[in-house]
């Protein structure tokens, strides 16, 4: 009886003992649970402390990024003498409808620019070499240029400028372009364009640096030499840039070095043009184009005369970005050579001109331009003549009445002019510049110029080349 009473007695402390364990055991892994909740409570809140911080320094990003927007579009950059003053227009929404598409085809981008310029000549008859550059003393409309530019499909672009002013209206450029991939990377325009000769004879009226063309310029190129033609364009695969250029068309253009021979349905009769252009980018700041250009076709002297002309031209731009983007400096410079035969004798005569650009604050710069014409075989005087009449100097290829008139091939003798000027761009659409020439003639007396040019833009005008 005790022994069983012994064994009862046994069992009943093992299970309570046993239970009192199981108790204990339940009750660490309690306690290690909630300890692993407590740690894992603060990953979490280490976690999103992270992500708190993390999402202000992006709001702070954010802030700074829509703040440097702002500022580059209440800030215009005026780049001069290689972009265009330019209207972005906003791209083509992605759910256009087929008869918005029919339309934007029929739509061309529009583009007016208006230059006007009050003048004073110390002449009652000045001197003026480019047909656009102001007239007389008083205020001149220099030119109204009328845009219309767009992709014909997908084989072609066409873009067409007309010329306005007081003595009617000019076909300057209508030409299109190819934008097919063709083999040796060429590219074609075919009709009537700004030929690539020298630097400043692609640039339009509107978005060169001064008031009146450059002396070499305008004696043997004229306001623009634009010839009717073909033009292949071949972008060299090199390590820098390299396009070589070559046109053939109709010597039908408004300068004395060319015109139109009495046989001009001989293909050698035609004027060709050739070009080679190179672009160094030296560094991040620091840009040069150098180039090269040939010219010949007939002057019309006499049958079969022709005139060759030869070119170079430079341009270096430095802008440092980081430091200033508001600093600019651009050198640009031409020399121009011309040997045209005629009948008499073989006429040289050669030009040179340089041009600084300092662009010293977000809308201000200023400049300084010299530029010189002469000849190796002056035009003799009538006898008796001690000075030339200032009218008789310089003829342009057409008279008031669009008629053609004969044109100086050759030179009296030196001629340089100094021109300081100092521009004010209030925005990209507008424009106010001063300047002042100083012509000097060795068969003339001195002219003294004052200038002060505006110049207003509307609508879309695309970019001109570097």
């Amino acid at each position: 009886m005790n022994s069983s009473r012994n064994f009862l007695i046994l069992i009943i402390f093992s299970l309570i003992f046993s239970a009192s364990l199981n108790h204990e055991a339940r009750g660490d892994e309690r306690n290690d649970v909630k300890k692993e909740l407590k740690e894992l409570r603060q990953m979490m809140e280490q976690m999103q402390k992270k992500i708190d911080d993390l999402e202000k320094r992006n709001r702070a990003l954010e802030h700074q990024a829509n703040q440097k927007d702002d500022k580059s579009k209440d800030e215009t950059i005026v780049v001069e003498e290689e972009t265009d003053l330019t209207v972005i227009e906003p791209p083509a929404e992605q759910g256009q409808s087929f008869l918005d598409k029919a339309l934007n085809v029929f739509n061309p981008e529009i583009s007016v620019i208006g230059i006007f310029a009050a003048a004073y000549y110390s002449q009652n008859d000045p001197i003026v070499f480019a047909e656009n550059d102001p007239e007389n003393t008083g205020v001149n409309v220099q030119e109204i240029e009328v845009g219309f530019q767009s992709v014909v499909d997908s084989y072609f672009r066409f873009d067409l400028f007309l010329s306005f002013n007081t003595e009617g209206v000019e076909l300057e450029e209508a030409y299109g372009t190819t934008l097919l991939s063709l083999p040796l990377n060429s590219q074609f325009r075919v009709g009537r364009a700004r030929a690539k000769f020298g630097r400043i004879n692609q640039i339009h009226r509107h978005n060169q640096n001064f008031v009146t063309l450059p002396l070499p310029a305008a004696q043997f190129l004229g306001e623009h030499l634009n010839p009717t033609s073909i033009e292949a364009n071949f972008l060299v695969p090199l390590p820098w840039y390299l396009e070589l250029s070559a046109s053939g068309g109709s010597p039908d253009v408004e300068t004395s070095t060319f015109a139109r021979d009495e046989d001009a349905n001989e293909i050698g009769r035609l004027l060709y043009i050739f070009h080679i252009a190179n672009f160094f980018e030296l560094s991040e700041s620091l840009g040069i184009s150098l180039g090269g250009s040939f010219a010949t076709g007939s002057n019309d002297t006499a049958p079969g005369e022709r005139s060759n002309l030869y070119g170079i031209d430079l341009f270096a731009k430095y802008r440092p970005l980081k430091n200033n983007p508001y600093q600019e400096i651009m050198l640009q410079s031409e020399f121009i050579y011309l040997d045209a035969k005629t009948p008499e004798e073989t006429l040289e005569n050669w030009g040179w001109y340089a041009q600084l650009v300092y662009r010293f604050a977000k809308r201000w710069n200023s400049g300084f331009r010299f530029g010189i014409i002469d000849t190796n075989t002056p035009i003799q005087q009538e006898d008796g003549a001690t000075e030339a009449e200032a009218s008789n100097l310089f003829s342009l290829v057409r008279n008031e009445e669009g008629e053609e008139e004969e044109g100086m091939l050759g030179l009296l003798g030196r001629t340089y002019r100094i021109s300081p000027m100092l521009t004010f761009n209030p925005t990209e659409f507008s424009r106010i510049r001063l300047q002042y020439d100083y012509l000097n003639q060795d068969f003339a007396k001195n002219q003294h110029a004052i200038f002060l040019q505006f110049q207003y833009a509307i609508g879309a005008h695309g970019s001109h080349p570097y």
